[in-house]
């Protein structure tokens, strides 16, 4: 996948993991913010070309390797 797409990727599951944590019960919050931390650092590592393969394994397994534009 080029950069820009896996930074889109990544800015979308941002999107609706912000969604799901405000959807959230206060005690659940916390945990949850903590994924969305790493989300944001991820999507700076993958702007400043610091990463070039990442991985989930939920909601869904998916690799995705990151190439130039």
């Amino acid at each position: 996948m080029q950069r820009a797409s896996a930074v889109a990727y990544l800015m979308d599951r941002r999107q609706r993991s912000l969604e799901q944590i405000e959807a959230m019960h206060d005690a659940d919050r916390e945990s949850a913010r903590g994924e969305l931390d790493l989300l944001d650092r991820l999507i700076l590592d993958v702007r400043a070309a610091r990463v070039d393969m990442f991985q989930f394994s939920h909601p869904q397994a998916v690799a995705i390797y990151v190439s130039e534009d």
